[in-house]
């Protein structure tokens, strides 16, 4: 009997993330049409670098110490479902940016630890803010 691929031969292989929204919005993309979240599911015939649910996991222990709470965790769920970042110019409150900034501020360096998300070479965080321009600037 032959085995497929394993796993982690396609991690090998796999290109990681820009950012930690772009994680998210690939996770949200593949758990709403159920897809079979291997590295290689994607909307692009990019390989990825975990399964959805790897980042569902990190989400999870983030809440579970604390660094994340309920409000960020319906700010992200609310706007990764409709795959796009919130904007003051398309109904987005304050807090709602607010909170998925602080969410992916949060994300983003453990998604990095985990090869996830490729690491930013100026240590600037790479995600700005629709709002104004600026990297993390509000």
């Amino acid at each position: 009997m032959i085995r497929k691929s394993s796993y982690r031969a396609d991690y090998r292989q796999s290109e990681p993330f820009l950012t930690a929204e772009e994680a998210w919005m690939w996770c949200c993309w593949c758990e709403m049409h159920k897809c079979d979240n291997s590295p290689s599911s994607s909307r692009t015939s990019v390989a990825r670098p975990c399964e959805s649910s790897d980042i569902l996991i990190v989400l999870k222990r983030l809440v579970t110490t604390g660094q994340l709470n309920q409000a960020h965790i319906r700010v992200l769920s609310k706007f990764g479902l409709e795959q796009a970042p919130p904007h003051i110019a398309f109904g987005a409150g304050l807090d709602e940016c607010r909170l998925w900034r602080e969410a992916l501020f949060v994300m983003e360096p453990v998604l990095i630890q985990k090869g996830i998300v490729y690491p930013d070479e100026d240590d600037a965080y790479p995600f700005s803010c629709l709002q104004c321009n600026y990297k993390m600037g509000c």
